[in-house]
């Protein structure tokens, strides 16, 4: 499992990382990124969902239940209505 904490007092980051630092014999990996707004702004522009849309859901996990709920048709429904204007 891979977990992100957004920290955003940075007096509070070496504290939390020696707290974690305890857990390294156990399996925890710590990987250190900093936080960029633009990274996400970039990666789902129009044309990076043309490209990867497929592979987008097919990692978003079990949406069984959402293709039964209305929300599904009304998804769709909005979709069609935007697609054929």
């Amino acid at each position: 499992m891979q977990l992100t904490i957004n920290i955003q007092n940075e007096s509070l980051v070496d504290k939390i990382i020696k707290i974690l630092e305890v857990f390294k014999n156990d399996g925890v990996q710590i990987v250190k990124k900093k936080a960029s707004s633009n990274n996400r702004e970039k990666e789902y522009t129009d044309e990076y969902l043309k490209e990867n849309w497929r592979e987008m859901i097919m990692t978003s996990g079990d949406s069984s239940d959402y293709y039964k709920s209305d929300q599904y048709y009304e998804d769709r429904g909005n979709y069609l209505l935007e697609k054929y204007k």
